[in-house]
């Protein structure tokens, strides 16, 4: 019977150690599947091109394709402007584009946030252009770096 007692006390201590270690593992958790899911959201990139799309469609334009080339170029473009910390545009608008195009446009951009680099293109006459001309395809580039976020579109009709 002591041992019986003994057990039951083991067994009493034992579930409330777990009852006090079950919140912190839920608090664990929630953490891990929140990481997670703030992980799945859209990319810098993604978010960009849906503005750009959004901005065609508004006006009855088809949507660009995104790129993978592209993407690439441009992403190489924002590194390099966030590593000199100003912008340029890339100085062979061609290179490391397949043959095919007929066209090929760039956009640079340099602010605070995605959002107000996004408006300040749209609000200039020639990078309105780029994004709402005769191009099929688009590449996103950014990078943020000393709380600046660094933006290339690279367009392209093919």
């Amino acid at each position: 019977m002591t041992m019986s007692m003994s057990e039951s006390t083991t067994n009493a201590s034992e579930r409330a150690i777990a009852r006090h270690r079950r919140p912190a593992l839920a608090v664990l958790l929630l953490t891990v599947a929140g990481l997670a899911l703030s992980a799945c959201g859209p990319s810098p990139e993604d978010t960009d091109t849906t503005s750009i799309n959004a901005l065609r469609t508004s006006l009855a334009l088809p949507e660009l394709a995104r790129s993978a080339e592209l993407d690439a170029k441009a992403e190489k473009q924002a590194q390099r402007m966030a590593n000199a910390g100003t912008i340029f545009h890339s100085k062979n608008l061609a290179s490391g584009v397949s043959a095919g195009w007929a066209s090929i446009g760039e956009n640079v951009a340099m602010a605070g946030s995605l959002e107000d680099a996004q408006a300040a293109l749209e609000a200039s006459p020639g990078h309105y252009a780029n994004m709402t001309g005769q191009f099929t395809e688009v590449g996103i580039g950014v990078v943020t770096s000393n709380g600046m976020v660094y933006v290339v579109q690279v367009f392209v009709l093919r």
